[in-house]
């Protein structure tokens, strides 16, 4: 197909794509990096993944005596998550911080950190995501162009609602609850009874308020940070999901570093993503206060009958596309998992 008969969008990525290989080689010639790190959670300085970024920036920059300029574009200014990759497979968008909702439908492999109830608790999560098996997965992104630098916490993910407390199961029954755009999130809310409605993040409060979906589910500091809590009367800490982020970059960019900016951008992602976890950890404990007294009726849930039905009903769908077609091995990944200190 000739340029001249594709869409003006395609025209506008590949003009995008030329230009910003002009530019990162002119800036290569003179010495400056710079980079652009989006994501699409909040300007909240307080945040976690802000606190997380910045540091980024800092010791970067400080690192690399100003040879690398980062410039943060937080609040989805370049995008919904989905969007930020895709930059960044096109050469668009030199780094992100993004959850890993859409990641499989770039890395199958990824799916595997969406699974329901595959972590006990936040330790069995980082000890799974920083050895083999984590580190198994990131290799995994140099095949679709993105360099997997390190991961980090969104933390686990609890249900809102404006009708009832989820208690049960049974609790889920006949409500329209988001999801992000995640094949295993989909199917998992539709196996605990409720019915899923997959939707950008962004549209997601007004869904919310004008009753387009009932509920949803995030984590503490998002449910705080979007103000659900004017539109949602319960919370009920299901933990169902965990949520990790992560900081990728541009392979193709990646490629045009020197050693030295490669070894400075690798160990800052390392030791934000630190930084980051110990944040989320301290938050967490503060926004559960924060939110009751928004009014949010907090309630534990009984997980058992939960568990069972992702066991049952989830995770065999799941062993053939995590085994890379072999599904036997796909089953040896979620029980490798699981079986972790």
């Amino acid at each position: 197909m000739t340029i001249e008969k594709m869409g003006s969008s395609v025209k506008c990525i590949i003009a995008t794509s030329i230009l910003f290989t002009a530019l990162s080689t002119a800036a290569s010639a003179h010495g400056a990096v710079n980079i652009k790190l989006a994501h699409n959670g909040n300007t909240n300085p307080d945040d976690p993944q802000n606190v997380g970024v910045s540091a980024f920036k800092e010791m970067v920059e400080e690192r690399s005596n100003g040879s690398i300029n980062v410039q943060i574009y937080p609040a989805g200014q370049l995008g919904d998550a989905r969007t930020i990759v895709e930059g960044i497979q096109l050469g668009m968008i030199e780094m992100g911080d993004v959850e890993n909702g859409p990641m499989g439908g770039f890395v199958p492999e990824a799916m595997l950190w969406d699974l329901p109830f595959i972590f006990r608790d936040i330790d069995h999560a980082h000890n799974v995501l920083d050895g083999e098996i984590g580190r198994s997965v990131q290799e995994k992104y140099t095949d679709v162009g993105i360099r997997h630098l390190a991961y980090n916490d969104g933390g686990f993910r609890y249900f809102t609602n404006d009708q009832r407390p989820i208690h049960s199961m049974e609790d889920l029954e006949g409500l329209k609850i988001r999801v992000m755009e995640s094949e295993v999130m989909v199917d998992t809310v539709n196996a605990f009874g409720a019915s899923a409605v997959p939707m950008s993040f962004g549209e997601l409060y007004t869904a919310l308020q004008q009753g387009v979906v009932d509920g949803q589910e995030n984590p503490m500091n998002l449910i705080y940070s979007q103000r659900f809590y004017e539109v949602q009367d319960y919370l009920s800490l299901s933990g169902h999901f965990y949520y990790p982020r992560q900081y990728i970059a541009a392979e193709a960019w990646w490629q045009t570093l020197d050693e030295e900016h490669q070894d400075i951008i690798s160990q800052a992602a390392l030791e934000a993503s630190s930084i980051q976890r110990s944040s989320l950890a301290e938050y967490e404990v503060e926004m559960r206060n924060v939110l009751e007294s928004n009014g949010m009726k907090i309630n534990e849930v009984e997980k058992d009958a939960f568990i069972e039905a992702a066991f049952e009903k989830i995770y065999p769908d799941y062993y053939e596309i995590l085994g890379s077609g072999d599904a036997t091995r796909g089953e040896e990944l979620i029980k490798a998992v699981m079986a972790a200190e």
